[in-house]
This record gives structure tokens, C-alpha cells and sequence, in this order.
């Protein structure tokens, strides 16, 4: 009896063991969970500290407030043993030590902004502020210390290091003032002119770009600040008035384009009545649209010459009603059994955007071209009559509205851009694809306003725009193409971790790099560079190269849908 006992005894205890084993080997290797170092909680501790700070207005401020600021930035600096967070603190002290030097009218702080800027320019020659940094150099020195040559210097700075970047177009810009104002008695009171005309609402047009295929061309104005417009058609010319604006001397009035910009004949501009007047002159004018960017300001213009920018009315007023679940109608792609010939790819960010910063100092921007370029050869692998055209293939500033353009211009049946996700919570995993849609939730929108990065969406005719887009069939046919590469990357990151492969789904919101889009168009957030196991992973060709296929075997799996006409996946 006592020896049964004891076989069975044995026997439980062998099974509770086994049970307990996948928990014993979890608690042996348990997931890597990120310490908090003490430069970050110091960063954490200046945020709140400065919070208290600018509740009170300026008045209510004491010196000693921002002194205890300063050194809570100090420290921070000081034990930045990682180099992850010391740039950042040096910027936000050199940004304090301007503010005090005003505030306080005491010119020594002035010197202590420059020296922190100057650290960042020597201990962080290749991090993210290195562009703030020399801005914030070249402001004290124009506008502060009235300095015009060694502003000049560090508005140059920036053209020669981010030559295709926003900032080194404003940097062009301030040169040209500076050589304007050359040799008169109060720089600083010229530039605060020119501050006054911002202030005062009146826009200065400092470039203009343009891009343009056989039948689309989408031209971008970039403004001082954000400006109203007027637009009307004459013939085959969109006019846009800007009523409060000014031509920068960089800008010329008259730009003869030739015939090898397809759409576009010429751009004109003429200043009258306090403003200024764009004609855009097109090869024919079918349809147009119109919506205003800030962050830096730009107002953009869309123009086709054939088809509407949304699809033709009567073709979807004669679609059948959409059930209320399970399918929906083919769209007009469907119907018209067209192919995939052409792909855009592209890679997030670039250049001095350098994206989401993993906390072992990878940036969002290396990752995301690396996948793209291994996207683009297992595509010409596997795919061999399809083109594939990326948005950039080198480490370069795009702005976001110039690569939908690209694609517009080029005609891709296509569009996918890649992007690293990033949480503020360390364990925070997974793959999660978007399409564009102005009905999105709060987290979703949170995604989009990281992505769209320097570029916030203002309320009017951007609205508008967006609201014929969701009408069209084409926001369905991105909604299967989200859900095809959503499933090929579950399933083919599943394979490589749990949460690699975890399912945050298909999702919605007004992501600016997808704006105008005149085909399919998705952004995929492919892993989370924040994730302690996934963002070590994404430094490995392996797992960088599981992306790359599982996002090629998603367009493969859209492409086929295309072969079955009938119906489409609902939302």
C-alpha cells in the first residue's frame, strides 16, 4: 500500500513538474525588461520641473526656478554614460540658458546657450539635435547677439550637412536675408521686421517644388507661416491667391518648365493688391485639390488632367449599396481587371529625421531603408514583371507629401511605406498596418501624429480633401492591401518570436505620406524598435530579412486577390 503510494505520489509530482517547466525556463531566462538609468530619470524630473515652470507666466518666474532647471540638465548630462539622452539635455539647457538671457536681460547666459549648443555639435556630431543645435546657434548670433558672420557660418553648417532637408531650405533663406541686410546699422531690428510679418500673418513664399507625370503634377509652396487662399480655374490654369503674402528674392516669378514635366507648362507668380497670385499652368486640367501643411508651412496643390482626383462619380453612384457586413463590391480595379506593374517603396523618415531611436541608439530611419532595400530585391526575385521604385535608396531628407507625389508622378498600381514602431511602454510588441481614413481612435491617431512628425493637419480645405478621398473605391482597395500584409507579417514574424508577430491589426488615421495617394496606399509599423528582444533583433540581417519576405509575401497575397474580381474583404 505505502509503496502504491509512493508511485503515485511520484507520479503527480513528475507531472507538476512538467507542467512547471516552460515556468521554470521563463524564470531562468526571463524577458529582458529595460533598467531606467539615472540620466533618464533625470530627464523625467526636468520635464516635471518645467511643467511647474511655464504654468506661471513669465512675470511670476524667479531666476532660482530656472537655475534648479538648469541643473537637473546638468546632472543628466553629466551621467549620459550611455550616450542616449545627453544631446537632448544639452539642447533643452542651451533653450533654458536663451529664455533666462531675455527674460532676465542678462547677455552672460547668451554664452552659456552657445556653449551647451557647441557641446552637442562636438560629443554628437551624428545624433538627432545636431540640426537644432546649429539653428539655435545661428539665431543667438543673428538676432541676439547681432553677429551676422558667425550666424551666416551656422545657417551654412546646415546646407552642407542636410542639403535635401527642410531646414536647409530656410537656412538658404536666412542667407539670403543676411546678404540683404548687409552693411545696415540694425541687423537685429531687420530681423525682427521679417518676425513682424510673420506675426502679422503675411506669408513669405521662400521655394517652390514641383512634380509632375502624364496625367498628375503636384506643386508645394513653402511659406513663412501658414496663410488663406483663394482658388479659381481659368481654362486650363489653377489659380491660387494668397491674399497676405510676399515673394522671397530666392523665388523666381516665372518658371518655364519643359515638356519633359508632363502636365506642367509653366508657374507664374505676380504680387498685387498686398499679395501674391500662383498661376499654374497645365497641359489640360481635369480636377484639383487644394490643403495647407504646418510645421513648416506649406500649401499644396494636386492637379490631374484626365480622371478626378477622386474616382468619377457616376462609376460609384452605380455601385451597389455596401451590404452591412462580410464583402463589399469589387472596386473599378477589380472591374477593369488591372495589373500591378509598378511599386513604391517607401522607407520612413531619412536624413535629419531620423525617426523613432531605439535605446541602443538605432535610428527608425537606417532599419527602415535597410528592409526597403531587401524588399526591393525579393520583389525583382519573386515578382520579375513588376518595377519597384524607392522613395529614396540612401540616407536623405523626403518630405512626406514629396513621396506620394513620386508615386503619383510614376504611376505605381502600389504604394507601401515602412516605419519602426516606438512606445513609451518597454514591452509594447508587434506589426500593425494602416490605410488612410480620417475615422480614427485616439491610439491611432497618436501613430499618425508621431509619423506625420513635423507635419500637423490643418482643419480646412485639408478636411474637405479628405473626405472625397474616403468616398473612393481606392480606400477599399488599400483596406485588402493592409489586411494582406498584415496577415503575411503575423504569420512570418510569428515564426521568428511571439512578439514579433503579435496582431495590433489593421487600423485607420490621416497619415500625411498617404495624402492624395492615386493608388492603393498602406504604412506598415513592422516591429517596435522600443521592445527590449525586438529592437535587439531588428540589428540582426536575419530578422530585418523575415520583414522583407513576409511584406513581399503580403503583395503577393494582394496581387492575388486581384485575380478574384468578385468581392473584397469589408472593414
Amino acid at each position: 500500500m505505502k509503496r502504491s503510494l509512493r508511485l503515485c505520489y511520484s507520479l503527480i509530482l513528475s507531472f507538476l513538474l512538467t507542467l512547471l517547466a516552460p515556468l521554470r525556463e521563463h524564470q531562468a531566462h526571463p524577458q529582458a525588461t529595460p533598467t531606467i538609468s539615472a540620466s533618464d530619470e533625470l530627464m523625467h524630473r526636468a520635464a516635471l520641473l518645467a511643467q511647474s515652470l511655464y504654468r506661471q507666466p513669465p512675470s511670476g518666474r524667479e531666476e532660482s526656478e530656472y537655475l534648479a532647471l538648469v541643473d537637473v540638465y546638468t546632472r543628466a548630462i553629466a551621467l549620459d554614460a550611455s550616450a542616449t539622452t545627453g544631446d537632448a539635455a544639452l539642447v533643452a539647457r542651451a533653450e533654458i540658458f536663451r529664455e533666462m538671457a531675455q527674460v532676465f536681460d542678462k547677455p552672460r547666459y547668451l554664452y552659456a546657450a552657445l556653449d551647451s549648443y557647441d557641446a552637442v555639435l562636438r560629443r554628437y556630431p551624428d545624433g538627432p539635435f545636431l540640426v537644432r543645435a546649429l539653428v539655435g546657434v545661428a539665431r543667438i548670433h543673428e538676432r541676439d547677439l547681432q553677429s551676422p558672420d558667425a550666424a551666416e557660418q551656422a545657417y551654412r553648417e546646415i546646407i552642407r550637412r542636410f542639403p535635401q532637408s527642410v531646414s536647409a531650405r530656410e537656412a538658404v533663406a536666412c542667407v539670403a536675408r543676411l546678404h540683404a541686410t548687409a552693411g545696415q546699422r540694425y541687423p537685429r531690428d531687420v530681423a525682427e521686421a521679417h518676425s513682424e510679418d510673420d506675426a502679422a500673418g503675411i506669408a513669405t513664399i521662400s521655394q517652390i517644388r514641383h512634380f509632375s507625370g502624364p496625367d498628375y503634377a503636384r506643386v508645394i509652396l513653402d511659406l513663412s507661416v501658414g496663410v488663406t487662399y483663394e482658388r479659381r480655374i481659368e481654362g486650363s490654369a489653377l489659380v491660387i491667391k494668397l491674399p497676405a503674402a510676399k515673394l522671397s528674392p530666392l523665388v523666381s516669378p516665372v518658371q518655364n518648365l519643359s515638356p519633359s514635366n508632363g502636365m506642367l507648362r509653366h508657374i507664374r507668380f505676380s504680387s498685387r493688391d498686398g499679395g501674391v497670385e500662383i498661376r499654374i499652368e497645365c497641359v489640360r486640367l481635369r480636377d484639383f485639390a487644394i490643403f495647407a501643411l504646418d510645421n513648416p508651412a506649406r500649401l499644396v496643390a494636386d492637379v490631374r488632367g484626365t480622371q478626378p482626383i477622386a474616382e468619377e462619380t457616376s462609376l460609384v453612384a452605380e455601385s451597389p449599396a455596401l451590404p452591412s457586413s462580410g464583402s463589399v463590391p469589387g472596386s473599378l480595379v477589380r472591374a477593369l481587371g488591372l495589373k500591378v506593374k509598378r511599386i513604391i517603396i517607401d522607407p520612413g523618415h531619412g536624413g535629419s529625421d531620423t525617426g523613432a531611436i531605439g535605446r541602443d541608439g538605432i535610428y527608425e530611419k537606417d532599419i527602415a531603408l535597410d528592409i526597403a532595400l531587401r524588399l526591393r530585391a525579393t520583389i525583382q526575385r519573386e515578382l520579375k514583371d513588376v518595377e519597384v521604385v524607392l522613395t529614396r535608396d540612401t540616407d536623405r531628407f523626403v518630405p512626406l507629401e514629396e513621396r506620394t507625389a513620386i508615386a503619383n508622378a510614376r504611376q505605381a498600381d502600389l504604394f507601401i511605406s515602412i516605419h519602426l514602431n516606438s512606445s513609451p511602454t518597454p514591452l509594447a510588441s508587434g506589426v500593425e498596418t494602416y490605410f488612410l481614413s480620417l475615422d480614427a481612435t485616439k491610439e491611432e491617431l497618436d501613430v499618425a501624429t508621431r509619423e506625420n512628425a513635423t507635419t500637423s493637419r490643418s482643419a480646412g480645405e485639408l478636411q474637405g480633401l479628405l473626405q472625397r478621398i474616403v468616398t473612393d473605391t481606392r480606400v477599399t482597395e488599400s483596406r485588402t492591401f493592409a489586411q494582406s500584409v498584415q496577415t503575411s507579417l503575423v504569420a512570418g514574424l510569428g515564426r521568428v518570436s511571439p512578439t514579433a508577430g503579435f496582431n495590433r491589426g489593421v487600423k485607420k488615421a490621416p497619415f500625411v505620406v498617404l495624402l492624395g495617394a492615386n493608388m492603393p496606399s498602406i504604412l506598415a509599423e513592422v516591429s517596435f524598435l522600443s521592445h527590449p528582444k525586438d529592437g535587439e533583433a531588428l540589428r540582426t540581417i536575419e530578422f530585418r530579412q523575415s520583414i522583407a519576405e513576409s511584406l513581399c509575401d503580403g503583395i503577393k497575397r494582394y496581387i492575388e486577390t486581384l485575380k478574384r474580381p468578385g468581392m473584397v474583404a469589408a472593414e
